[in-house]
């Protein structure tokens, strides 16, 4: 008999036949038995094995208590909140606030410069919290990257946070990042090493340390070196230290402790200046050098030509720094099942600056916030009702010390198709002479790019009599301390059994000090280059401001079945203004030059919301719907703040039963009105001829009293996500976003625009879009390889910047690309 070799399709042939020849062999079995002896049939019965909590994505998995304080099933809680898992956040491979848009509802994020630090939440910035307490020091998404590596899971709340939390500038949404703790159980750990095909290099080293049965900590450790990452001399190098500590000596108090170090050296990404619709589908990029002094400049068209993907505006001495500490301690006391108290206390500091060649440069020193937060959570009868009330005190400082200079950023006067270093300007463009002045030299820093000295504006305008020199604020630009302290209830009261209240209050009172933190810069520069001038008499702007902030909610449940349930919500609040860095400005020009505007302290915002959750098929199905209407105040860091008005339907689906399989999907459709606004360049540049015609910009219009579509909100978002586990080892994922077209800048008729005067405001659409993911891991316990294919099909997507620069600005999406990574287990 001759034996033949089997071969890799026979061998597959073998693989995919074993298990169908084992149930023919049972069945044989099960007959012959059969025919011996009489049969008892058993009721059927389905065995799943549990689902790790890190691996379950349902979001009736956890309680969700960054809402109103006490621990509530999503079921149970009168908002839209989406709860993600670190297994979805590995799969999606989360690198930025942008992915959030992968897992979520109305959660499309604009690329922000390259340097998003915080999501947006239907169609506004969104606040970020650490466990519970607000992180703050931003005031428009931008700066340091979000770092993931010390998060566990995210919880995101769609609408204003409860007076728990207190109401900041950010009434859109929040996303509390919920940061890994170490367990009692055992001591393990793993390392995991990333790379991708554009050139990301990660590291990752995480190890939990089980010092005794009372007392455990953790550490990790992520570092990144991506450098010259696709787009051209692009750049993010990190660091992260994190550290965490649970002690728990007895069943009545525990204390988490945790602390983390970040260092980040990267570079913004503007983009492509001058967007076209014949830029985004053909890539066609229009030519001719502007000029670069200043409002309302021009330059004179020469042509077009085929521009790459990978070029952005910059040029040489772009860099970004910045380093962040944090350390949270979180001290829970059960003095009985019905009487808990929290107190929850973070300190954060955050030193970073930034210098970008098409002239911004943000520079914030020595900021720091420190926050307290004591809750008393309790049960009561009153009025033969059970209320569980969640009443506290929160108290928070902030000290903000920082300067930019955005009055000379003419992004549309650089042609791309010419060499990066021509991008930037010299001396005498930044820091004028002969009167007027926008920018001095920042005292102790050195120069980049083309000029002598880093350039900061002051907060306030200044006319020097006697000299006749004019100095122009910009509004953003603080030396500030902030001192707040609350008082806050939250009662949910069971009126049946199957209709629950919650109601809450909270007051705010607000203390600000703030002064210009450029006027000692300013006065050296201006006796430098002025040594016959008596500058003495010269008053630094100062000014100080008090006032209370409310907040307040009613939330109504009604639970159809003990799995289904109703709600209602609606959400009143004012919140205090924010510049840069999270301080506050003084104002510049008019009546309240030089002073605080207490009329910014009460930005009104309302929310009503109303929908359905609930789960199915034994808690493996869940699912939830709502509709809301919102109006609020978006900060600018140009002009009045925009008063927004938006509608929405937002849906979300999860479905897992067993550890091997698991789908999510959501889709929200959202119409987001703008009152009125401001544009820095009126028209896309195709509005002229691209041959010899003059194109205008940095004009900067205005408009009111017209409802404009939001730029950077797309009406409609798709998302979904499936994992299935084809072996015990073996997985795949596929994901897929769909965004329908959004408006780069606004779109508003001529009577509209500058009080009547006109001309009417343009700007391009990104169309209809999506991307795709796959992926597959082989994992054992071990050790762990995975290979995704991220954006699969290679599509070339776009995203938008911001609405003030919608004709100045788009963003090329990334292309195509493998990411490989290895972790080994201890």
């Amino acid at each position: 008999m001759t034996i033949r070799p089997i071969t890799p399709t026979g061998l597959w042939f073998y693989y995919l036949c074993l298990p169908l020849t084992s149930i023919l062999a049972e069945e044989s079995i099960q007959q012959t038995d059969e025919a011996e002896m009489e049969t008892t049939v058993l009721e059927d019965y389905i065995v799943y094995a549990p689902i790790p909590l890190e691996e379950n994505v349902l979001p009736t998995a956890r309680p969700v208590n960054s809402v109103y304080g006490s621990d509530m099933s999503v079921l149970d809680t009168p908002r839209n909140i989406t709860i993600i898992s670190r297994e979805q956040l590995d799969a999606i491979s989360i690198r930025d606030p942008r992915d959030f848009a992968k897992l979520t509802t109305s959660s499309y994020t604009g690329s922000n410069f390259g340097a998003p630090t915080t999501p947006s939440i239907r169609g506004q910035i969104a606040d970020t919290l650490v466990n519970g307490m607000r992180k703050g020091m931003s005031n428009n998404g931008n700066g340091m990257p979000l770092n993931f590596n010390s998060v566990e899971s995210v919880s995101i709340l769609k609408g204003p946070p409860s007076v728990m939390i207190g109401v900041s500038q950010y009434v859109g949404g929040y996303v509390d990042l919920i940061t890994k703790r170490p367990t009692f159980d055992d001591n393990y750990g793993y390392a995991t090493a990333t790379v991708d095909s554009e050139g990301m290099q990660q590291l990752e080293i995480d190890q939990n340390i089980a010092i005794s049965e009372t007392l455990a900590v953790r550490f990790s450790i992520t570092g990144e070196d991506s450098t010259d990452y696709y787009w051209d001399d692009y750049k993010r190098q990190t660091t992260a230290i994190y550290g965490a500590l649970t002690w728990a000596p007895n069943e009545n108090y525990q204390l988490d402790v945790n602390g983390e170090y970040f260092n980040a050296n990267y570079t913004e990404n503007w983009g492509i200046n001058r967007p076209t619709d014949d830029l985004l589908d053909h890539g066609t990029y229009v030519t001719g050098k502007g000029t670069t002094f200043g409002f309302g400049d021009s330059l004179t068209t020469d042509g077009t030509t085929k521009i790459d993907r990978e070029t952005r505006l910059h040029g040489d001495g772009d860099d970004s720094n910045g380093d962040y500490f944090s350390l949270q301690a979180i001290q829970t006391f059960t003095a009985d099942p019905d009487v808990t108290i929290v107190n929850n206390s973070l300190f954060q500091y955050c030193d970073r600056d930034t210098f970008s060649s098409y002239q911004y440069t943000e520079l914030l020193r020595d900021n720091y916030r420190f926050e307290n937060r004591t809750e008393l959570r309790t049960e009561a009868e009153f009025l033969n009702l059970l209320h569980k009330f969640n009443v506290g005190l929160s108290f928070s400082y902030q000290d903000v010390w920082a300067v930019n200079d955005y009055y000379h950023e003419p992004a549309n006067a650089w042609d791309l198709s010419r060499p990066y270093s021509e991008v930037g300007l010299t001396d005498p463009e930044v820091f004028y002479t002969g009167g007027f002045y926008n920018a001095f030299p920042v005292h102790g820093q050195s120069g980049r790019g083309k000029l002598s000295g880093f350039p900061g504006s002051n907060s306030s305008d200044y006319f020097i009599s006697g000299t006749g020199d004019f100095v122009l604020g910009n509004n953003d630009s603080n030396d500030s301390q902030i001192s707040t302290a609350g008082l806050f209830i939250e009662d949910e009261i069971n009126l049946t059994e199957q209709l629950i209240l919650l109601v809450g209050g909270r007051l705010d009172f607000v203390h600000v000090e703030s002064e210009d933190p450029m006027f000692g810069d300013m006065i050296r520069y201006l006796q430098r280059e002025n040594p016959g001038n008596d500058y003495s008499g010269v008053e630094k702007a100062k000014d100080s401001h008090d006032d209370f902030i409310p907040n307040f909610n009613v939330g109504l449940v009604y639970k159809l079945t003990p799995t289904q349930s109703l709600y209602a919500n609606y959400n009143y609040s004012e919140s205090i203004p924010s510049d840069l860095g999270g301080g506050i400005a003084l104002e510049n020009g008019g009546e309240n030059n030089g002073k605080i505007d207490g009329d910014k302290f009460d930005r009104k915002s309302e929310l009503v919301e109303g929908g359905f959750k609930a789960t199915f098929l034994d808690n493996t199905l869940f699912y939830s719907a709502d509709v809301f209407y919102q109006t609020r105040t978006d900060t600018q860091s140009r002009g009045e703040d925009i008063k927004v008005q938006i509608t929405g339907f937002e849906t979300e689906v999860a479905y897992q039963a067993t550890p091997k399989f698991y789908v999510v999907a959501g889709y929200s459709y959202i119409e987001s009105i703008s009152k009125n606004g401001q544009s820095a360049t009126q028209a896309p540049i195709s509005s002229v001829n691209s041959n010899g015609g003059v194109y205008a910009y940095d004009t900067f219009y205005t408009f009111d009293g017209y409802d404009a579509r939001t730029p950077g909100v797309p009406r409609s978002i798709i998302n979904g996500l499936v994992a299935y586990k084809l072996t015990d080892n073996l997985s795949a994922t596929c994901g897929i976003l769909i965004t329908s077209p959004m408006d780069l800048g606004f779109n508003v008729p001529a009577e509209h625009v500058a009080g009547g005067t006109g001309p009417k405001l343009d700007s391009i659409e990104i169309p209809w879009q999506y991307s795709i993911d796959l992926g597959m891991k082989y994992e054992t316990a071990r050790w762990a390889i995975s290979l995704k294919m991220l954006n699969a099909t290679d599509e070339e997507n776009w995203g938008a910047v911001n609405s003030l620069y919608g004709n100045d600005s788009v963003y090329a999406e990334l292309p195509r690309r493998y990411e490989l990574a290895a972790t080994i287990k201890w």
